[in-house]
């Protein structure tokens, strides 16, 4: 069949005889359903999901991880005043989160995925949290690796904060603009994550008196900030996946 002739058939005015005997079968097929007790289809749970997610997207976003992570273990081993530097290369881990995270709206995928019966906010939960359990190993590595190479005594809660704080701002920002720009969500989160780091690479050189032990409640109180705003996030993430609504804008 053609596209004339399709074209042609869809044309034609419907048969009110052959509407009556679809209508009846309809009922019939529901009453069969009630009848019988049929339940509908079993939806797919949600760490069934994850699985799923993590054979299509997860090596990959693991992948990108690995390769920062390498990046940064080379500059902990040859860079002096490392504990000071940890905050600057921590957005990194989040740009190379952002090809995964924002794969649907890249290529143009947002209205069509809308569509199907997995949610936007349920593939961003299932990449968040296959990004954090890589996260958890990355910073054990990082932490590790800095008290091993540290110059100077640090405590550890020093570098478990320089490692968590800046990433947590950086995800913050990152969902956020997700949630609420209609365009260019993807080169506003690149940009807070470069401008994040600048910004820790500065203080790092101008003010090394904020990586003094005398500076940890500093450290603590934006910890406390970042990881409200963070909670709040996952918060509103989890509200729109539970009842049912599109997380973002679709342009």
């Amino acid at each position: 069949m053609n596209k004339h002739e399709l074209h042609l058939i869809l044309q034609r005015d419907v048969h009110p005889k052959r509407l009556q005997e679809t209508q009846q079968m309809c009922m019939a097929l529901i009453e069969e359903q009630v009848k019988h007790n049929l339940f509908p289809e079993e939806r797919t749970n949600f760490w069934q999901f994850l699985s799923n997610v993590m054979w299509y997207t997860g090596r990959r976003l693991w992948t990108a991880q690995g390769i920062v992570l390498l990046f940064v273990c080379a500059c902990v081993f040859s860079v002096p005043n490392t504990p000071k530097i940890i905050p600057m290369f921590m957005p990194l881990f989040i740009l190379a989160c952002l090809p995964s995270f924002c794969q649907s709206t890249t290529f143009g995928m947002s209205e069509i995925e809308a569509s199907t019966r997995a949610s936007s906010a349920q593939i961003i939960i299932a990449k968040l949290v296959l990004a954090g359990a890589a996260q958890i190993v990355i910073a054990t590595i990082i932490c590790g690796l800095t008290l091993f190479t540290a110059e100077y005594p640090i405590t550890l809660i020093q570098i478990i904060l320089y490692v968590i704080v800046p990433f947590l701002g950086c995800m913050v920002i990152t969902l956020w603009s997700m949630r609420t720009q209609e365009r260019y969500a993807i080169q506003f989160a690149i940009v807070a994550c470069l401008g994040t780091s600048a910004f820790a690479g500065t203080l790092a050189h101008w003010t090394p008196a904020l990586y003094n032990l005398s500076a940890l409640g500093i450290w603590i109180v934006t910890f406390v900030v970042f990881a409200g705003f963070f909670i709040r996030e996952l918060s509103l993430l989890i509200k729109t996946w539970k009842e049912g609504r599109i997380y973002g804008i679709i342009a």
